[in-house]
């Protein structure tokens, strides 16, 4: 089993879809998201990631079963979510058995949970995991003496529109509040930001998903007492430009920006898989004066994510090629966009590597999940604000 000695975040290849993992010094897994899918276990494609073997061989095993600390689904999107149900262990975990080990499955001590997730139902994968969170959110409404052991735990990330979980509200995490604790251990070099969803959705008559994306800055730090961070990284699932403007005027008015550096970022996985949402509705507006501004908190070095098919000059969304132009125009070199297609080559993509260093992520880029680290694409513990807008 490889894991990196440093903090790392690796960015797998699934086209338009997102998964990503970050592993922390002490071997906690946090999965962003997921998309595994059954053609990726043909060796003969290589176009096609194994991202199931991948993560089985990046992960823990406890007692010879595998697990991650948590699971953070942004939202229930079908290519969030792909392989949900089949590849997660779901249920009692001392019902864990032999052939659930056989199997693959995987166990997900916690989980974070948004209930803005049930608004709208779409798919079986978004369903089951739904029907798991609502497994272990029943353990707490009736205190059984389970609720806390690993495999039942949870957190409810922002808002529910019933109501439902009022009096859970010690599991609950609001936009604005940074969380240090994952999977019952307390971080002392590691926490995570919370942007979104913001209560506003739930009364939009749309109720639209990709709105009501979990967003969050994952934080490192190289020591516990540092007061600047060695990396700062962006994660927003389908979020788009409304949301995103929410952000910038609610994380400056409470002076965020500047107490808690919350809109700063060394890597940034572009929304929406690279779509023209993140900044305008139709590709005939011209960007939204937030997101551009957002994209000007980028720090010395920053590099944007695409996780996206490969992106090419025609009229699809997503990947959108104008949406692309954008986001160099916020970086120093076209070197620092990154599309998790065509990384290392197209043929053959792998993920895309960061090992989270005191001078900030650090690329591996020897076309393996495990080689040595180049010494270029960081921010440094000394970075500065390109610009605020």
């Amino acid at each position: 089993m490889a894991v990196a000695n440093n903090p790392q975040i690796k960015y797998y290849p699934v086209k338009n879809g997102d998964m990503s993992l970050i592993t922390l010094e002490d071997k906690t897994t946090i999965l962003v998201d997921c998309n595994i899918k059954n053609a990726s276990k043909d060796e003969n494609d290589k176009s096609a990631y194994d991202v199931k073997k991948d993560l089985l061989d990046s992960i823990q095993y406890r007692n010879g079963n595998p697990y991650i600390d948590v699971f953070i689904l942004t939202h229930g999107d079908q290519d969030h979510c792909l392989g949900f149900k089949d590849n997660f262990y779901q249920g009692n975990p001392k019902k864990y058995s032999k052939e659930d080990k056989e199997n693959g499955l995987i166990i997900m001590d916690a989980m974070w949970f948004s209930p803005m997730i049930a608004e709208q139902y779409t798919n079986d994968n978004e369903d089951a995991y739904q029907q798991e969170a609502e497994r272990r959110l029943a353990l707490h409404l009736k205190e059984d003496d389970d609720k806390d052991l690993p495999g039942n735990r949870i957190r409810i990330i922002g808002y529910d529109g019933d109501k439902k979980y009022a009096e859970l509200d010690y599991l609950r995490t609001k936009p604005g509040e940074i969380v240090t604790k994952f999977n019952h251990v307390e971080q002392t070099t590691f926490s995570v930001f919370i942007h979104a969803p913001f209560k506003i959705h739930l009364d939009s008559p749309e109720k639209d998903k990709n709105s009501a994306s979990i967003v969050f800055q994952a934080r490192f730090k190289e020591y516990s007492w540092s007061t600047d961070f060695s990396c700062l990284a962006m994660f927003g699932g389908d979020s788009d430009h409304t949301t995103w403007e929410q952000i910038l005027e609610r994380t400056k008015r409470f002076k965020n920006d500047i107490t808690h550096k919350a809109l700063d970022w060394d890597l940034f996985e572009a929304p929406h898989h690279c779509s023209w949402t993140f900044f305008n509705d139709t590709s005939e507006e011209e960007p939204k004066a937030t997101s551009l501004e957002a994209l000007d908190y980028a720090r010395q070095g920053a590099y944007i994510i695409a996780s996206s098919k490969k992106i090419i000059n025609d009229d699809d969304n997503p990947p959108h090629y104008d949406a692309k132009k954008e986001y160099l125009k916020k970086i120093e070199s076209k070197e620092k966009f990154l599309n998790t297609a065509i990384e290392p080559k197209e043929s053959e993509p792998k993920p895309i590597i960061f090992d989270i260093t005191s001078n900030g992520p650090a690329r591996k880029t020897n076309q393996s999940t495990s080689g040595a680290l180049t010494s270029s694409g960081g921010s440094g513990a000394a970075s500065t604000i390109i610009s605020q807008g």
